[in-house]
């Protein structure tokens, strides 16, 4: 597929996708839901989804609650921001590489191997250089998403909401979910609470992530290391100077 049948492709798509929702997003979402076969529920404990389908179920419900045709635009809007964003990016770079495929071609010759010349260690080393940016770039989005006031709030209610849980505005365990053990609702508690929650997301983050961020950090130290060890020249090996052989007399 060129870049070019890629843009459409995106193109009719993104337009395909926003006029279902904004005109019959009720239908539609009716639709989804019965392919999903789950209904979701803000107490998992009622609902018959996985978390995964829990999530989309969560974002497809509001379409049916909508008073009218006029709404389909706003809640379309509201619950799918994130995939809107993302395909609005992907547009953007398959009209790059369309308009700039000099460019294009060249940057996928600097990130992809090559298969005629490229060697077992130099899979290797893209590799661990790869997966090196990967974990520095999650570390750094993932401190920024909850450890900014008011930012990771809004994160930790996202994410507390895609797991099926609802905390209160005044009482954030009022939700059964938000008591439950596990691995997301015991750290994103306090970011849930009145006032202080919105506020103090820095030290939330330290005090409910602490071991996340501390192992991250070994995997992105061990990954470098491994990355600049990998990144040295190998040198032949030295050999020593054939011995001189006596001269013989005739």
């Amino acid at each position: 597929m060129t870049a070019r049948q890629l843009f459409k492709t995106l193109q009719w798509g993104l337009i395909l996708f926003c006029l279902v929702f904004s005109i019959v997003g009720g239908v539609a979402a009716e639709r989804v839901l019965d392919v999903l076969h789950c209904q979701p529920h803000t107490n998992p404990t009622l609902g018959t989804c996985t978390w995964l389908t829990n999530a989309i179920g969560l974002r497809l419900m509001p379409f049916l609650s909508a008073g009218s045709i006029v709404d389909y635009p706003f809640v379309l809007l509201r619950n799918f921001w994130a995939l809107l964003l993302a395909w609005g990016l992907a547009l953007y770079a398959a009209r790059w590489a369309d308009r700039y495929p000099a460019a294009a071609a060249d940057l996928l010759q600097r990130w992809l191997p090559r298969r005629s010349n490229a060697t077992p260690a130099d899979v290797l080393r893209w590799g661990v250089v790869g997966l090196f940016w990967l974990l520095l770039a999650g570390f750094i989005v993932f401190i920024f998403a909850l450890g900014l006031p008011i930012v990771g709030n809004q994160t930790a209610r996202t994410i507390l909401e895609s797991l099926g849980c609802s905390p209160g505005t005044f009482d954030p365990f009022s939700s059964p979910c938000m008591r439950a053990p596990g691995f997301w609702t015991p750290r994103l508690s306090l970011y849930v609470l009145p006032l202080a929650g919105p506020l103090l997301a820095p030290v939330w983050l330290v005090m409910g992530f602490w071991d996340v961020l501390l192992g991250w950090l070994a995997l992105i130290v061990a990954t470098y290391a491994l990355k600049s060890h990998l990144s040295q020249p190998t040198r032949p090996p030295v050999r020593p100077p054939p011995s001189a052989k006596p001269l013989r007399r005739s």
